[in-house]
């Protein structure tokens, strides 16, 4: 009779993962999507930590956002979604609440990109800063489908959550973005310095507070 209680229990349990399953199965399947629209579009952004190949394709053609491009950026932004849901609210997964923190992300996000479009367009910036929002935010879709998803998954899951995996897996998604934003830089220096009063400016008021107070609003949800 125990067994058997034991098994209806894991059976239960297994039941309240059924959003997070769908949610997993979503994100692969749009995946899948932007694979089989573009030949090697997976395989190219998937080598973009260590190679630009997947950027200067990108730069190269006439058409700023596509298919493939629209369906990775929503599969991570569920992803981070999912990573932050998990960090910052504990206890039986609520749809409701990922939903509403889903959107939050897509405001934040949305709102960035927008205003620095307008910005560039303002200081005649336009050109360099599409590859700049391009780039960082490939850049962040790479680890948000490649590291915060797979840690995300493993904390829900296998309950791993712990003060030094959540430590390991900030300072290693800091130190790739800043290496990655580093290299773009470099290969752009001399527009950005010609630049580089504004771009400081930029760096304090878009790259730096927003995140700030996405942190604080997702600890105020329940």
């Amino acid at each position: 009779m125990l067994q058997i209680n034991n098994v209806f229990s894991e059976l239960r349990h297994a039941h309240h993962h059924h959003w997070v399953i769908g949610i997993t199965l979503f994100i692969l399947l749009l995946l899948v999507i932007a694979k089989w629209n573009k030949v090697n579009y997976i395989q190219h952004f998937g080598a973009s930590l260590f190679s630009n190949l997947y950027f200067t394709a990108k730069f190269s053609e006439k058409r700023r956002i596509d298919l493939p491009e629209v369906t990775l950026f929503i599969a991570s932004l569920l992803a981070l979604a999912l990573f932050l849901y998990v960090v910052f609210i504990q206890g039986v997964f609520d749809v409701f609440a990922y939903l509403r923190l889903s959107l939050l992300v897509l405001v934040i996000l949305l709102g960035k990109y927008f205003i620095e479009k307008i910005i560039g367009d303002v200081f005649e910036l336009h050109q360099l800063l599409n590859k700049y929002l391009f780039f960082k935010q490939g850049v962040l879709s790479w680890l948000s489908l490649f590291v915060l998803f797979p840690v995300a998954l493993l904390i829900y899951f296998q309950h791993l959550y712990s003060s030094s995996l959540l430590l390991g897996v900030v300072v290693f998604c800091a130190l790739i973005y800043t290496i990655k934003l580093t290299s773009f830089f470099g290969i752009y220096q001399k527009p950005i310095l010609a630049y580089w009063f504004y771009f400081i400016l930029y760096l304090c008021a878009f790259e730096i507070a927003p995140y700030l107070i996405l942190f604080k609003v997702i600890k105020s949800i329940d």
